[in-house]
């Protein structure tokens, strides 16, 4: 009907046109969207990035148990980006909400022409619409193509060989899509309901409100402070110095909870005495225009002490994150080397199952022969190792003594981690040591030599080895020789510093009824790239009658450098997915912020102008401006992180020794290269928008 036709007519008609208001909107003040649109692409592409890896095993080269640890990894980022969809949820509505409230002054003029709520509110949709759009396509692009980037990475942490060809994830495509529509729908809604809250009034005087000081007494503010230092002292001493935290976490909460209160207050008191304690400093304060720098940043940090608190906390976890993330890398990479002497180990530890009778060498080497599996033609060399245990398990009084950590001490006393002190014969020692290339080793009757695999007790070790007592060992005193030790495995094992303390003697004061830990059957193979194949025909002869008697344990050391591999990437992929948006949602939090308040800050700019400061000093003022303001959050945590890294590397001592250097090195480039990156987006920004 005519009346229908004219009312569709109407409604498309509407439709273009506040359509066509929205796009010219995003494309004359695109400055103003570009950190926001750029910070969209970039979690777009992080998230594609992290959830491409299922079709990433078509192109590499892969045995079973890599592709299994692949498979954890898919499931590992999938589950994680849950997590990381609801902190970009948040981001993003945090940077939505600043862009609202920097256009407060538009949307009041909108009102003031006679538009209605509901019209400026299709406006918004239209606008987030088009950006969540043109954001999406971006970073879906910019995804696919640094994928291809990370496949090449996978494939060289996995140390696998690469037949490239162009990979595309559907299920990372959909899980990308559906994640982001979601927010973008949220973000619609959000700014549907805050518009409706604004009234006209607000919006047409934003620019008017004056933010106060929410503490006025300098004396307080500096009490405040005082207080603070004293929470966060607090917190690093119960962090360094409380090592139950590394078993059983007990102190974790007070320890968050302490860190996260002096955070706030460190950054709530700063601004109420920073000034006057600066204006004392006449030299520095009277110089340029560091007067009005410094009230400039004292009334940012008044006004913003909880965003900069959780940025704070925020930077933390990011480099806590990245910094683990490559720590834990190297460490599994170094302790493999360790763990894997020989090709393949079938080992067997007391008691022998349904034999709990003690054997010798030659009667576990006829176990072997009658299971059939020590005449294969691949085979080159095999030497059955020994280790025993001691009675001094039950007297460790002997030589803690001589440990200077109470809580190593404790640990060694109350065996809460199951202290084992072993004993292996001198023979089977310097034959290990042969094979990994390290010189023999030459002990009188009198002599032992001591080292740990486990890493957590390497102080201890060193404080033993310090005071060299004499022990007793088989009723036989014993004088420990060694300054330094070298950490060796005597079978290839898939446990990871799993012995604590390990006495080396000579094989003849060793008795015959000493009872033993663990006898291995280790195998080195003419050919080592058929491991795979001698592994599956010694796993069929283990199921067979004759040998279940016994409880064996076979691993080959390709299949032990390949599960820890994969456990090294998952761990450092993590560490990068969480480093990287943590510190992406710190970078924009603050760019966002300066930014929001560069059009408030025309005025006071215009006014120096027109008292004669050339455009070089207003320069240097919002530089120094925007540099103090990223500055303050990121070296206080860093100070957090330097004592919680040493604290989460008590931990990475389990899986071996650690060296710090590199994964600080390796996240100081990524923190370099975002929060650098959006500094400098954020000053050419701020200086743009003063132009204008």
């Amino acid at each position: 009907s005519p009346v229908l036709w004219k009312l569709s007519h109407y409604w498309e008609v509407t439709l273009v046109m506040y359509f066509r208001l929205a796009l010219r909107n995003v494309r004359k003040s695109y400055k103003d969207f570009l950190i926001y649109f750029l910070t969209l692409a970039f979690s777009v592409c992080l998230f594609y990035m992290f959830n491409s890896f299922q079709e990433q095993q078509a192109v590499m080269e892969v045995s079973q148990s890599q592709m299994e640890m692949i498979k954890i990894l898919v499931y590992t980022m999938k589950y994680l980006s849950i997590f990381i969809a609801i902190v970009l949820a948040f981001l993003i509505l945090y940077a939505n909400n600043f862009l609202i409230r920097r256009r407060k002054k538009e949307l009041g003029l909108y009102m003031l022409l006679g538009m209605p709520k509901n019209k400026i509110s299709r406006v918004l949709v239209y606008e987030t619409f088009i950006i969540g759009i043109l954001s999406l396509f971006t970073g879906m692009l910019i995804g696919i193509f640094l994928s291809q980037i990370l496949t090449s990475v996978t494939a060289n942490l996995f140390e696998v060989s690469l037949d490239y060809h162009f990979i595309y994830s559907n299920n990372a495509t959909i899980l990308t899509i559906f994640s982001f529509s979601i927010i973008f729908f949220i973000v619609m809604l959000f700014n549907t309901f805050i518009l409706n809250r604004y009234k006209l009034i607000d919006l047409v005087r934003a620019e008017h409100i004056i933010e106060h000081m929410h503490i006025k007494k300098v004396y307080l503010s500096f009490t405040l402070f005082i207080l603070s230092l004293a929470i966060l002292a607090f917190t690093y001493h119960k962090a360094l110095y409380e090592k139950s935290l590394i078993l059983s976490f007990d102190h974790l909460p007070t320890i968050i909870l302490c860190g996260s209160i002096g955070t706030f207050l460190f950054f709530m008191s700063l601004a109420g005495f920073l000034i006057t304690i600066i204006k004392r400093f006449h030299t520095i304060y009277l110089k340029n225009l560091n007067i009005f720098i410094l009230n400039q940043i004292n009334a940012k940090i008044n006004s913003n002490y909880i965003s900069m608190s959780i940025v704070c906390i925020m930077l933390l976890i990011s480099i806590g994150a990245l910094s683990t993330g490559w720590n834990m890398n190297a460490t599994i990479n170094k302790s493999i080397r360790n763990v894997t002497p020989f090709d393949y180990s079938l080992s067997l530890q007391y008691p022998w199952g349904k034999h709990p009778k003690q054997m010798n060498n030659e009667q576990f080497q006829a176990v072997i022969d009658k299971l059939g599996i020590s005449d294969d033609p691949n085979i080159q060399e095999t030497r059955i190792t020994s280790m025993y245990m001691t009675k001094l398990q039950s007297d460790v009084h002997s030589f803690s003594k001589y440990v200077s950590d109470k809580e190593l001490r404790n640990l060694i006393n109350t065996n809460e981690l199951n202290t084992s002190i072993l004993v292996v014969p001198l023979s089977d020692f310097n034959y290990v040591l042969e094979k990994t290339g390290n010189s023999k080793l030459h002990l009188k009757s009198n002599e032992t030599y001591l080292y740990t695999t486990m890493a957590l007790f390497d102080q201890a070790v060193s404080d033993i080895l310090a005071a060299h007592p004499t022990i007793q060992l088989y009723n036989t005193p014993l004088t420990i020789i060694n300054d330094t030790y070298e950490a060796v495995s005597m079978y290839t094992s898939s446990n990871i510093g799993y012995d604590t303390f390990v006495f080396i003697i000579q094989d003849e004061l060793i008795p015959s009824d000493a009872l033993p830990y663990v006898k291995a059957w280790n195998v080195e193979l003419k050919d080592p790239t058929k491991e795979t194949a001698f592994d599956q025909m010694v796993n069929q002869k283990l199921h067979t009658k004759s040998a279940n008697h016994y409880p064996f344990l076979g691993r080959s050391a390709q299949i032990v450098k390949e599960a820890n591999k994969g456990m090294s990437v998952i761990f450092t992929y993590i560490g990068l997915y969480l480093g990287i948006v943590f510190m992406i949602a710190s970078a924009i939090i603050l760019a966002l912020q300066q930014l929001s308040q560069a059009n408030d800050n025309k005025k006071h700019y215009a006014i120096l102008t027109k008292i004669g400061t050339d455009q070089k000093m207003l320069n240097r003022s919002i530089f120094l401006q925007i540099s103090i303001y990223f500055l303050l959050p990121l070296l206080l945590a860093l100070l957090h992180s330097f004592i919680g890294i040493q604290v989460v590397n008590e931990l990475v001592l389990l899986f071996g020794k650690s060296d710090i250097l590199i994964p600080s090195f390796y996240t100081a480039c990524i923190i370099t290269l975002i929060y650098g990156s959006y500094f400098a987006i954020t000053y050419i920004g701020y200086k743009n928008i003063l132009r204008s």
